[in-house]
């Protein structure tokens, strides 16, 4: 029987070349941190629906559904259709389009904050400009935000995010700016009282905290006279059709938003109070961008938030959610591994080697972190359920609305497999 890592070589000859190839061409030999993996990276080669294929031909039932942007699954038809249309018109014609109207009107129906939205090229760009705007409007220089939640990489942003380090080439002056805080609301109020230079406060709306916590912080800023963002870059359109903010009827000043708004292409948007957006104006913020509302990313997001809007997208992802939840709790009870699935809506995560009680919701027993167990030991899993078929983190789960019944049965099947491979190796 070959190891979890002869096996990995056997089934991924091409993408190791091609891996080697990489090496020399990119930092890491990634193009994006989230894809680093060892001892070589997986190629991919086309997706339908909830699968995807690497260059060697394995078939994988896809449970990272391109970082989140797509709940509709991998070359939707109504989304292929769209772009393919638009292509044969112009990708750039270097003016406003009719497309870009029907997109934001979308936008607007949907998400419960947009009254005004402005467009740009990524989610990492949407938070840029919301901290920009809530400065800009308030006067104020600091925004508070939440240990480990990541809001792109800019420098303001990532101050705070689980990989920051002192050696990220982040000024000082930029952290100056940021204050970091634990998900506890009398710290929030006890800075709110003591800093009178504060612009806003930041909050990941897919950050899994119980909703009593983000009532209270929209009691409190509200309260204060402060602007509260909501960063819905992969909450948005995926937790409900309005996102977070409508899953919890909780409404913010400002939203950042992405993946899911642009169909599975490039783009973001900054939607919220029409007094805070139209800082963006002659004297103050000056907002010029290339690809802002591209025409292929404006069709693609008219046919993803027209099917979002119309069709049970979200019930059916988040129900398949449930079923892999269940299952997955199941496996770990079956095999006595301590730990838990949890998860809101169609995202689960799980906490592995960690012996406690909850809800399988919020799972506030614990550290942020979403697992316990050592990273030698996951990264060893995750190599496992590569080589069962199962593509994504081994302990957090994206859903699409195309997975099926079927395939979270085969997916436990494949996941438990893994399970007991890595437990042969000595590591569960």
């Amino acid at each position: 029987m070959p190891s979890i890592d002869e096996r990995y070589l056997e089934l991924h000859p091409k993408s190791s070349l091609i891996s080697q190839e990489a090496e020399e061409l990119f930092p890491d030999g990634v193009t994006h941190d989230g894809r680093k993996s060892a001892p070589f990276r997986v190629y991919m080669d086309h997706g339908k629906g909830p699968r995807k294929w690497d260059i060697d031909g394995n078939e994988y039932i896809d449970f990272r559904t391109g970082h989140g942007s797509m709940i509709l699954g991998q070359a939707n038809p109504a989304i292929v259709q769209a772009v393919q249309d638009q292509v044969a018109k112009g990708t750039h014609l270097s003016a406003s389009t009719e497309l870009e109207v029907g997109w934001a009107k979308l936008v607007k129906d949907l998400v419960p904050s947009a009254d005004k939205l402005r467009y740009v090229g990524s989610g990492t760009e949407a938070m840029m400009m919301t901290f920009r705007m809530a400065r800009t409007y308030s006067g104020k220089t600091k925004i508070i935000k939440f240990d480990q939640a990541f809001h792109g990489w800019a420098d303001g942003p990532f101050v705070g995010a689980a990989n920051d380090n002192p050696n990220n080439g982040i000024p000082d002056g930029v952290r100056d700016t940021m204050i970091v805080l634990p998900y506890d609301i009398a710290e929030v109020e006890r800075t709110l009282d003591n800093d009178d230079d504060i612009a806003a406060v930041a909050f990941q709306g897919n950050q899994v905290v119980n909703p009593k916590f983000i009532e209270q912080l929209r009691d409190l800023t509200a309260s204060r006279n402060t602007i509260l963002i909501f960063d819905e870059v992969v909450s948005g359109f995926r937790f409900s059709r309005g996102g977070c903010q409508g899953l919890y009827d909780i409404v913010p000043d400002l939203t950042g938003m992405a993946k899911i708004l642009a169909g599975g292409l490039p783009g973001g948007c900054v939607a919220g109070r029409a007094d805070i957006v139209d800082t963006i104006a002659p004297g103050k913020i000056a907002h010029p961008g290339t690809f802002n509302a591209n025409p292929l990313s404006a069709a693609a997001g008219i046919a993803a938030l027209t099917l979002v809007k119309n069709e049970p997208i979200g019930e059916t992802a988040d129900a398949r959610a449930q079923q892999l939840k269940t299952g997955l709790n199941d496996i770990l009870t079956k095999m006595e591994v301590p730990g838990c699935a949890y998860g809101v809506s169609s995202i689960v995560h799980m906490r592995l080697g960690l012996d406690h009680e909850c809800d399988h919701v919020y799972c506030e027993a614990g550290a942020q972190a979403m697992m316990t167990m050592g990273n030698e030991t996951t990264a060893l899993l995750g190599r496992a359920t590569v080589n069962e078929g199962i593509w994504g983190s081994p302990t957090s789960f994206i859903l699409s609305a195309t997975h099926t019944e079927a395939d979270i049965d085969l997916a436990l099947e494949k996941y438990e497999k893994a399970m007991h491979a890595t437990r042969s190796e000595g590591a569960i």
